[in-house]
């Protein structure tokens, strides 16, 4: 699968944020209710240093850290191809591209990020995302259940699948050339995204800001 080389992606950085913030109202909320710290853990890069549990780091002389957020700064990233769709061969191409480029550029910047198909269900991991990309098929059965309940990306070129996606998601939409235009996308206030159009280019698209 082709990976575009992207060098900014708002429709990424905001999800993370978004979904960074989810996490952070979820884990004060269990530090109220609990009032305490659940598992510590090795410092990994990128961990915000005010996770870290001092007390214990000077114990095992190794710096620990609270385990109440996702590793990687808790930025979540869920990115969903909508497989089980009907698509336009041309677009469905590109939005395989896309969903790989995504996946990359979310790696990169040290997002916690996992690719949803109807076949799979949720994957990670770089080889095991480009051979999921190698082997999808647009119109496959739904295997492991539905995407997450939690904000994601939604990669489809369904209109009417925008309407039903968890609050503070994003989304692409391919415009299905052969319809006129004027999808309903601009009418959902839950979520937000980008149209995607095969006249112009998709890295160029990708990077647009929402």
């Amino acid at each position: 699968s082709t990976v575009l080389p992207l060098s900014n992606c708002p429709i990424i950085d905001e999800l993370g944020q978004e979904n960074s913030r989810q996490l952070n109202e979820d884990s004060r909320y269990l530090m109220a209710s609990e009032g305490l710290t659940r598992t510590l853990r090795p410092y990994r890069f990128g961990d915000p240093s005010r996770l870290i549990h001092w007390r214990s780091s000077a114990r095992y002389g190794e710096l620990r850290v609270r385990e109440l957020e996702v590793s990687k700064g808790g930025e979540e990233v869920i990115i969903c191809l909508d497989s089980a769709a009907n698509w336009q061969t041309d677009n469905f191409e590109a939005a395989v591209i896309a969903a790989a480029s995504l996946y990359f550029y979310a790696n990169r910047s040290l997002k916690n990020v996992q690719l949803w198909t109807a076949a799979t269900g949720l994957v990670h991991g770089n080889r095991v995302v480009l051979q999921t990309l190698a082997g999808v098929k647009f119109g496959e059965e739904v295997v492991l259940g539905k995407p997450p309940n939690k904000s994601l990306l939604w990669l489809t070129q369904d209109p009417v699948s925008l309407s039903s996606l968890p609050s503070g998601s994003r989304w692409l939409l391919w415009l299905d050339e052969s319809i006129s235009p004027g999808t309903e996308a601009g009418k959902i206030s839950h979520s937000s995204g980008l149209e995607i159009s095969s006249t112009q280019p998709l890295e160029f698209q990708l990077q647009s800001q929402v």
